[in-house]
């Protein structure tokens, strides 16, 4: 065992320097974690969780963000809409899902005054389609499913009451006492989720939303309509007031 001497008095002061080899190397261990977490966390991306509606139409980004694509294409399809297709020369292609609180404010708090003061009016159509985040099998993605099957069971009228309602709900059962309330007949809603009717059409929107440019709800596109039904034009995402929209709509027209 090597030790040290140093003399500077009568007595011999002995200084073992295995004892303390271990609390030094700690010592020094915790600063070099510390350094490397300072550095990381300089050199590391922070997301921001504000929400479109809490700093207005521009939410802040970090120049190191991934780019985030501002234009996109999607189709009419046989999907529900509201508006005289006969007249509209823009439409608006929501991608929502039914367990998305944003999705709920966008329909309470905006879609209303785009229906007035554009669908009405024979301007715009507003289409509706499915952008399930869950899994199938999932209550989202049965909510999405019933959905599909409530508008070919009865009219857009009645999915709109749908629409609306299957916010607030928390269970299978409550999706079929919803459909039965709207006066859609039980048995055939009943295998038309369990069954899985529409789970190939629910697919198909997801993986239209995604190549559009779609990844998260709500997200719109919002264009002219074009041959074939093909609708081109600006990305939106999220619960924006409607504000953004009326500027989309306008740049359109």
């Amino acid at each position: 065992m090597a030790k040290t001497k140093k003399k500077g008095s009568k007595e011999e002061v002995v200084i073992n320097l295995d004892n303390l080899g271990v609390p030094i190397a700690i010592i020094i261990s915790g600063i070099i974690i510390a350094a490397v977490i300072f550095f990381a966390s300089r050199n590391g991306t922070t997301v921001s969780t504000t929400t479109p509606g809490e700093l207005g139409d521009s939410p802040i980004q970090q120049e190191d963000f991934p780019e985030v694509p501002t234009e996109g294409a999607a189709t009419l399809g046989d999907s529900v809409y509201f508006g005289n297709p006969d007249t509209a020369t823009v439409a608006i292609i929501e991608y929502s899902d039914f367990q998305c609180g944003f999705c709920q404010r966008h329909f309470e708090e905006t879609f209303s005054s785009i229906k007035e003061n554009y669908v009405d009016t024979g301007d715009v159509l507003y289409v509706f389609k499915k952008f399930p985040l869950s899994s199938p099998g999932d209550l989202g993605f049965d909510l999405a499913e019933g959905g599909v099957c409530a508008y070919n069971f009865a009219d857009a009228d009645t999915y709109l009451q749908y629409h609306e309602a299957a916010f607030s709900v928390t269970s299978r059962a409550q999706i079929i006492s919803l459909a039965t309330d709207l006066g859609i007949d039980e048995g055939e809603f009943t295998s038309c989720l369990d069954e899985n009717w529409y789970r190939d059409d629910v697919n198909a929107m997801l993986e239209e939303g995604r190549n559009a440019g779609i990844s998260g709800t709500p997200g719109f596109v919002v264009g002219t309509i074009g041959e074939g039904g093909i609708v081109e034009g600006e990305l939106i995402f999220g619960a924006y007031p409607y504000e953004t929209f009326q500027t989309a709509i306008e740049a359109n027209l």
